[in-house]
């Protein structure tokens, strides 16, 4: 979690009457580390967070940080990036790009449909208290920022969540509009085709390239420790087409092939699940970034025939490799 983030939850906190003295008691940080550039790791925030919620005992936290967290004065450099995107689209793959920065103990992911796009959130790990919290600023920080980036009152999407509907709908429908969704079996943010191709105001092509690769080199020297469903997959994608076993990758993150599959359980995931989000994550690099053939995109990625490749890629995306060169 990148260190402007705090500053914006201790405002929201004094607003209750909560000092940051009593927040950073006990955690080994102190006021110098939150005025720091810097990043904290998912045990980091997960302790600032989970105090928080505690401190205030207010089930709404989640969203009312969302809806404070503006994206160029919360996110610095990456804000410069996801405000400089070309469309909606761009701006909420790029926030999965580097979801890490922001929150690290959770797993994002992004689901196409029929003509649609689902931005998914799990942290079956944290407790529950936790995990709706940073569900909730997540997707109340992307929608509002999104009215302001689209100079609209807002951009359709459908808001799904594993929680029973609390007695404050209201204040819920006034953030993310009467398209809601509780006790969902999943928590998720749906846009379809339209609401994805709404341009964004502030776009610029020249500095998105540059913000974007400023914020690669800052993510490369982050000392990462997060989710392990996480950093299996960065494993994963470090090896492109030569993919490691489960128990390769284990003995790369220094465990056991039992204790790597029983921590992925507790993150709600497992191996083969992981290994085919990098495939599809690569396959459409490879199918929209290149005019490489079918059939060596199928071998780059592991796959002993392109039909079995075509296959695998169906049951992903519910399309082709054809229709999405497509588009």
């Amino acid at each position: 979690m990148h260190s402007f983030v705090l500053p914006v939850l201790l405002d929201l906190l004094a607003s209750q009457g909560i000092t940051e003295a009593q927040l950073l008691e006990n955690t080994g940080l102190d006021p110098l580390d939150l005025s720091a550039t810097k990043f904290f790791n998912a045990q980091q925030a997960d302790e600032i967070c989970g105090k928080a919620i505690a401190l205030s005992g207010d089930r709404l936290l989640g969203i009312k940080l969302g809806m404070r967290l503006e994206m160029v004065s919360s996110f610095g450099i990456l804000g410069y990036a996801l405000t400089t995107s070309a469309t909606v689209g761009d701006v909420v793959k790029l926030l999965v790009r580097y979801k890490r920065a922001i929150l690290p103990s959770v797993r994002v992911e992004l689901i196409p449909g029929e003509g649609s796009l689902e931005l998914r959130s799990a942290a079956a790990h944290l407790p529950e208290a936790l995990e709706h919290f940073y569900k909730d600023a997540l997707y109340a920080g992307l929608v509002t920022n999104l009215k302001l980036l689209t100079d609209t009152q807002g951009v359709p999407a459908t808001l799904e969540l594993n929680y029973g509907e609390p007695e404050d709908r209201a204040f819920y429908e006034s953030v993310f509009g009467k398209d809601i969704r509780f006790n969902s079996s999943r928590c998720g943010l749906t846009f379809d085709g339209d609401s994805l191709a709404v341009a964004i105001s502030s776009s610029d092509p020249v500095a998105q390239d540059v913000f974007r690769r400023e914020c690669d080199r800052m993510l490369a020297g982050y000392n990462y420790v997060g989710m392990v469903s996480e950093r299996v997959k960065q494993a994963l994608l470090g090896s492109r087409s030569e993919f490691p076993t489960c128990a390769a990758v284990a003995q790369q993150m220094h465990m056991s092939e039992s204790t790597l599959q029983r921590r992925l359980q507790k993150e709600g995931t497992r191996f083969q699940p992981l290994l085919d989000q990098v495939r599809y994550s690569l396959a459409l690099e490879y199918l929209q970034g290149t005019e490489l053939p079918v059939s060596e995109i199928a071998a780059l990625l592991g796959f002993s025939n392109p039909a079995n490749f075509r296959r695998s890629f169906k049951r992903w995306s519910a399309t082709t490799p054809a229709d999405i060169r497509q588009t």
